[in-house]
Protein backbone atom coordinates (compact mmCIF):
# COMPACT_ATOMS: atom_id res chain seq x y z
CA UNK A 1 0.00 0.00 0.00
CA UNK A 2 1.04 3.63 -0.49
CA UNK A 3 -0.04 7.22 -0.02
CA UNK A 4 -2.51 7.89 -2.83
CA UNK A 5 -3.66 10.79 -4.96
CA UNK A 6 -7.29 9.78 -5.66
CA UNK A 7 -10.35 11.84 -6.34
CA UNK A 8 -11.95 12.03 -2.88
CA UNK A 9 -14.09 14.33 -0.79
CA UNK A 10 -13.14 15.77 2.56
CA UNK A 11 -14.77 16.50 5.94
CA UNK A 12 -14.35 19.71 8.05
CA UNK A 13 -14.49 19.79 11.77
CA UNK A 14 -17.40 18.15 13.46
CA UNK A 15 -20.07 18.75 10.90
CA UNK A 16 -20.46 17.59 7.36
CA UNK A 17 -18.50 19.48 4.79
CA UNK A 18 -18.16 17.38 1.64
CA UNK A 19 -16.48 18.20 -1.63
CA UNK A 20 -16.53 16.10 -4.77
CA UNK A 21 -13.51 17.69 -6.36
CA UNK A 22 -10.62 17.36 -8.83
CA UNK A 23 -8.00 17.65 -6.05
CA UNK A 24 -7.00 16.41 -2.61
CA UNK A 25 -6.05 18.77 0.24
CA UNK A 26 -3.59 16.99 2.52
CA UNK A 27 -3.26 20.02 4.82
CA UNK A 28 -5.90 22.74 4.87
CA UNK A 29 -6.10 25.81 7.12
CA UNK A 30 -8.92 28.35 6.81
CA UNK A 31 -9.47 31.58 8.72
CA UNK A 32 -13.07 32.81 8.32
CA UNK A 33 -14.03 36.30 9.50
CA UNK A 34 -17.57 37.62 9.91
CA UNK A 35 -18.65 41.11 11.01
CA UNK A 36 -22.21 42.15 11.87
CA UNK A 37 -24.48 43.65 14.56
CA UNK A 38 -26.85 42.14 17.12
CA UNK A 39 -30.57 42.76 16.91
CA UNK A 40 -30.57 44.83 20.10
CA UNK A 41 -31.38 48.49 20.77
CA UNK A 42 -27.67 49.42 20.89
CA UNK A 43 -26.93 47.69 17.58
CA UNK A 44 -23.92 46.08 19.29
CA UNK A 45 -21.15 44.81 16.98
CA UNK A 46 -20.34 41.09 16.72
CA UNK A 47 -17.16 39.58 15.30
CA UNK A 48 -16.81 35.83 14.67
CA UNK A 49 -13.45 34.34 13.76
CA UNK A 50 -13.55 30.66 12.78
CA UNK A 51 -10.23 28.79 12.49
CA UNK A 52 -10.25 25.36 10.85
CA UNK A 53 -7.25 23.04 10.47
CA UNK A 54 -7.61 19.69 8.69
CA UNK A 55 -5.11 16.90 7.98
CA UNK A 56 -5.80 14.12 5.49
CA UNK A 57 -3.88 10.84 5.02
CA UNK A 58 -5.27 8.62 2.22
CA UNK A 59 -3.62 5.18 1.95
CA UNK A 60 -4.08 3.42 -1.40
CA UNK A 61 -3.89 -0.32 -1.98
CA UNK A 62 -2.93 -2.10 -5.20
CA UNK A 63 -6.57 -2.69 -6.17
CA UNK A 64 -7.26 1.09 -5.85
CA UNK A 65 -9.17 0.69 -2.58
CA UNK A 66 -8.37 3.50 -0.16
CA UNK A 67 -8.07 3.76 3.62
CA UNK A 68 -9.17 7.27 4.71
CA UNK A 69 -7.67 8.86 7.83
CA UNK A 70 -8.41 12.43 8.87
CA UNK A 71 -7.86 14.80 11.78
CA UNK A 72 -10.16 17.86 11.75
CA UNK A 73 -10.20 20.74 14.22
CA UNK A 74 -12.04 24.01 14.72
CA UNK A 75 -11.84 26.98 17.08
CA UNK A 76 -14.61 29.58 16.81
CA UNK A 77 -14.14 32.86 18.69
CA UNK A 78 -17.34 34.88 19.16
CA UNK A 79 -16.82 38.47 20.37
CA UNK A 80 -19.53 40.94 21.36
CA UNK A 81 -18.14 44.48 21.31
CA UNK A 82 -19.57 47.47 23.16
CA UNK A 83 -19.34 49.05 26.62
CA UNK A 84 -18.88 45.59 28.21
CA UNK A 85 -17.09 43.36 25.67
CA UNK A 86 -17.67 39.61 25.97
CA UNK A 87 -15.92 36.69 24.30
CA UNK A 88 -16.75 32.98 24.05
CA UNK A 89 -14.74 30.14 22.48
CA UNK A 90 -16.07 26.95 20.90
CA UNK A 91 -13.85 23.96 19.99
CA UNK A 92 -14.19 20.86 17.86
CA UNK A 93 -11.89 17.89 17.17
CA UNK A 94 -12.91 14.92 15.02
CA UNK A 95 -11.10 11.80 13.81
CA UNK A 96 -12.88 10.46 10.70
CA UNK A 97 -11.80 6.97 9.70
CA UNK A 98 -13.13 5.23 6.62
CA UNK A 99 -12.62 3.06 3.58
CA UNK A 100 -13.37 3.43 -0.13
CA UNK A 101 -13.94 0.25 -2.14
CA UNK A 102 -13.53 0.49 -5.94
CA UNK A 103 -15.27 -2.02 -8.20
CA UNK A 104 -13.07 -4.10 -10.54
CA UNK A 105 -14.40 -2.24 -13.61
CA UNK A 106 -13.68 1.14 -11.89
CA UNK A 107 -17.23 2.35 -12.55
CA UNK A 108 -18.39 2.32 -8.93
CA UNK A 109 -16.88 3.54 -5.67
CA UNK A 110 -18.39 2.75 -2.25
CA UNK A 111 -17.26 4.86 0.71
CA UNK A 112 -18.03 4.47 4.40
CA UNK A 113 -16.65 6.74 7.14
CA UNK A 114 -17.04 6.64 10.92
CA UNK A 115 -16.74 10.07 12.61
CA UNK A 116 -16.13 10.38 16.37
CA UNK A 117 -15.82 13.95 17.58
CA UNK A 118 -15.63 16.28 20.55
CA UNK A 119 -17.62 19.56 20.34
CA UNK A 120 -17.36 21.70 23.45
CA UNK A 121 -16.41 24.97 25.15
CA UNK A 122 -13.77 22.90 27.05
CA UNK A 123 -14.59 24.45 30.44
CA UNK A 124 -15.22 21.35 32.52
CA UNK A 125 -15.80 17.58 32.39
CA UNK A 126 -16.06 16.40 28.77
CA UNK A 127 -18.27 13.34 29.31
CA UNK A 128 -21.31 15.08 27.79
CA UNK A 129 -19.39 16.60 24.87
CA UNK A 130 -18.86 13.65 22.50
CA UNK A 131 -20.73 12.93 19.26
CA UNK A 132 -20.68 10.03 16.81
CA UNK A 133 -21.69 9.91 13.18
CA UNK A 134 -20.80 8.69 9.74
CA UNK A 135 -21.18 8.84 5.98
CA UNK A 136 -22.22 6.31 3.32
CA UNK A 137 -21.49 7.48 -0.22
CA UNK A 138 -21.77 5.76 -3.61
CA UNK A 139 -19.99 7.16 -6.70
CA UNK A 140 -20.91 6.27 -10.28
CA UNK A 141 -18.09 7.00 -12.72
CA UNK A 142 -19.54 7.65 -16.18
CA UNK A 143 -16.36 9.11 -17.68
CA UNK A 144 -13.09 10.44 -16.29
CA UNK A 145 -14.61 13.94 -16.43
CA UNK A 146 -18.08 13.04 -15.10
CA UNK A 147 -19.00 11.40 -11.80
CA UNK A 148 -22.27 11.31 -9.86
CA UNK A 149 -22.44 10.72 -6.09
CA UNK A 150 -25.30 9.93 -3.73
CA UNK A 151 -25.55 8.84 -0.14
CA UNK A 152 -26.40 9.78 3.44
CA UNK A 153 -24.76 11.66 6.29
CA UNK A 154 -25.69 10.97 9.92
CA UNK A 155 -24.57 12.53 13.20
CA UNK A 156 -25.85 12.29 16.75
CA UNK A 157 -26.04 16.04 17.39
CA UNK A 158 -26.87 17.50 20.79
CA UNK A 159 -30.36 18.27 19.48
CA UNK A 160 -30.87 14.65 18.36
CA UNK A 161 -30.42 12.44 15.29
CA UNK A 162 -29.39 14.39 12.20
CA UNK A 163 -29.87 12.66 8.82
CA UNK A 164 -28.87 14.44 5.61
CA UNK A 165 -29.35 12.94 2.10
CA UNK A 166 -26.43 13.71 -0.24
CA UNK A 167 -26.25 14.27 -4.00
CA UNK A 168 -22.96 15.18 -5.65
CA UNK A 169 -21.59 15.98 -9.09
CA UNK A 170 -18.04 16.24 -10.42
CA UNK A 171 -18.09 17.48 -14.02
CA UNK A 172 -15.20 18.93 -16.00
CA UNK A 173 -17.11 20.70 -18.77
CA UNK A 174 -14.04 21.73 -20.78
CA UNK A 175 -10.46 22.91 -20.22
CA UNK A 176 -11.68 26.12 -18.54
CA UNK A 177 -14.94 25.30 -16.76
CA UNK A 178 -15.84 22.72 -14.14
CA UNK A 179 -18.39 22.23 -11.38
CA UNK A 180 -18.12 20.02 -8.32
CA UNK A 181 -19.61 19.50 -4.89
CA UNK A 182 -21.98 17.49 -2.73
CA UNK A 183 -25.28 19.18 -2.02
CA UNK A 184 -26.72 20.47 0.19
CA UNK A 185 -23.34 21.02 1.86
CA UNK A 186 -21.04 22.54 -0.74
CA UNK A 187 -20.99 23.29 -4.46
CA UNK A 188 -18.72 25.31 -6.78
CA UNK A 189 -18.72 26.57 -10.36
CA UNK A 190 -15.10 27.22 -11.29
CA UNK A 191 -13.21 28.93 -14.12
CA UNK A 192 -9.53 28.30 -14.80
CA UNK A 193 -7.73 31.62 -15.22
CA UNK A 194 -4.29 30.13 -15.93
CA UNK A 195 -2.19 27.06 -15.15
CA UNK A 196 -1.96 28.12 -11.50
CA UNK A 197 -5.05 30.21 -10.75
CA UNK A 198 -8.80 29.54 -10.54
CA UNK A 199 -11.81 31.66 -9.69
CA UNK A 200 -15.50 30.96 -9.25
CA UNK A 201 -18.66 31.15 -7.21
CA UNK A 202 -19.92 28.72 -4.62
CA UNK A 203 -22.47 27.69 -2.02
CA UNK A 204 -21.69 26.49 1.51
CA UNK A 205 -24.03 25.09 4.18
CA UNK A 206 -22.58 24.15 7.58
CA UNK A 207 -24.56 23.02 10.65
CA UNK A 208 -23.25 21.70 13.97
CA UNK A 209 -23.62 21.89 17.77
CA UNK A 210 -21.30 22.53 20.74
CA UNK A 211 -21.91 21.49 24.35
CA UNK A 212 -21.59 24.19 27.04
CA UNK A 213 -20.25 23.69 30.55
CA UNK A 214 -22.24 22.85 33.68
CA UNK A 215 -22.19 26.58 34.51
CA UNK A 216 -24.68 26.93 31.67
CA UNK A 217 -26.69 23.82 32.56
CA UNK A 218 -24.88 21.75 29.89
CA UNK A 219 -26.97 23.51 27.26
CA UNK A 220 -25.62 23.61 23.72
CA UNK A 221 -24.92 26.10 20.96
CA UNK A 222 -26.69 25.31 17.68
CA UNK A 223 -24.76 26.77 14.71
CA UNK A 224 -26.45 27.24 11.34
CA UNK A 225 -24.57 28.70 8.36
CA UNK A 226 -25.67 29.19 4.76
CA UNK A 227 -23.63 31.41 2.46
CA UNK A 228 -22.90 32.26 -1.16
CA UNK A 229 -19.37 33.24 -2.11
CA UNK A 230 -16.97 34.38 -4.80
CA UNK A 231 -13.41 33.13 -4.57
CA UNK A 232 -9.97 33.11 -6.14
CA UNK A 233 -7.18 30.64 -5.44
CA UNK A 234 -3.79 29.82 -6.85
CA UNK A 235 -0.52 27.97 -6.41
CA UNK A 236 2.27 30.21 -5.19
CA UNK A 237 4.96 27.52 -4.85
CA UNK A 238 4.70 23.92 -6.09
CA UNK A 239 1.77 22.38 -4.12
CA UNK A 240 1.31 25.34 -1.76
CA UNK A 241 -1.95 27.14 -2.54
CA UNK A 242 -3.43 30.38 -1.19
CA UNK A 243 -7.15 31.10 -1.37
CA UNK A 244 -9.40 34.08 -0.66
CA UNK A 245 -13.16 34.38 -0.75
CA UNK A 246 -15.78 37.01 -0.01
CA UNK A 247 -19.16 35.69 1.09
CA UNK A 248 -22.63 36.86 2.00
CA UNK A 249 -24.45 35.01 4.78
CA UNK A 250 -27.97 33.90 3.87
CA UNK A 251 -28.43 32.37 7.31
CA UNK A 252 -25.97 32.66 10.18
CA UNK A 253 -27.23 31.79 13.65
CA UNK A 254 -25.58 30.75 16.91
CA UNK A 255 -28.30 30.06 19.46
CA UNK A 256 -28.16 28.68 23.00
CA UNK A 257 -30.63 25.78 23.29
CA UNK A 258 -31.84 23.93 26.36
CA UNK A 259 -30.20 20.63 27.40
CA UNK A 260 -33.53 18.77 27.63
CA UNK A 261 -35.99 20.82 25.56
CA UNK A 262 -33.65 21.03 22.58
CA UNK A 263 -35.87 23.36 20.52
CA UNK A 264 -36.10 25.91 23.35
CA UNK A 265 -33.78 28.87 22.77
CA UNK A 266 -32.46 30.48 25.94
CA UNK A 267 -30.89 33.80 26.86
CA UNK A 268 -28.17 34.41 29.43
CA UNK A 269 -25.17 34.34 27.09
CA UNK A 270 -25.30 37.62 25.21
CA UNK A 271 -22.64 36.54 22.69
CA UNK A 272 -25.13 34.01 21.33
CA UNK A 273 -28.07 36.34 20.79
CA UNK A 274 -29.55 36.86 17.27
CA UNK A 275 -27.54 39.03 14.87
CA UNK A 276 -27.94 40.31 11.32
CA UNK A 277 -26.76 38.66 8.10
CA UNK A 278 -23.80 40.41 6.52
CA UNK A 279 -20.57 40.02 4.53
CA UNK A 280 -17.46 38.10 5.52
CA UNK A 281 -14.21 36.80 4.09
CA UNK A 282 -12.00 33.71 4.34
CA UNK A 283 -8.25 33.28 3.89
CA UNK A 284 -6.87 29.80 3.28
CA UNK A 285 -3.46 28.09 3.11
CA UNK A 286 -3.47 24.62 1.56
CA UNK A 287 -1.10 21.83 0.59
CA UNK A 288 -2.97 20.51 -2.46
CA UNK A 289 -2.42 17.66 -4.92
CA UNK A 290 -4.29 17.87 -8.20
CA UNK A 291 -6.10 14.88 -9.65
CA UNK A 292 -4.90 15.53 -13.19
CA UNK A 293 -2.83 13.97 -15.95
CA UNK A 294 0.86 13.59 -15.09
CA UNK A 295 2.07 15.82 -17.92
CA UNK A 296 -0.24 18.63 -16.78
CA UNK A 297 0.95 18.31 -13.20
CA UNK A 298 4.55 18.50 -14.41
CA UNK A 299 3.79 21.56 -16.52
CA UNK A 300 2.21 23.33 -13.54
CA UNK A 301 5.31 22.79 -11.39
CA UNK A 302 7.79 24.19 -13.94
Amino acid sequence: MKICIPLLFFLLSGQLHLNAQPFVDLINYNNQNFFSHYNDSANSPVYIQDNLLNLFVPVKFKNDNVLIIRVNSEKAIVTRDGPSPLKENLFSVSLPLGFMFVSPDKRWKYTGIFIPKLNSDLRDDLENDFQFGGIALVTRVFRTNLQLKFGMYYNREFWGNFFLPLLGLDWKINERWQMYGVMPSNFRMEYKLSKNWNTGVGWRSFQRSFRLSETFNNDFIWVKENQVKAYIEGFVYKNLLLSFDVYRSITYELSRNDYSDVNLKKSGLSTFEPFQNNMGFTIGVVYRILNTLPEKEEDRNK
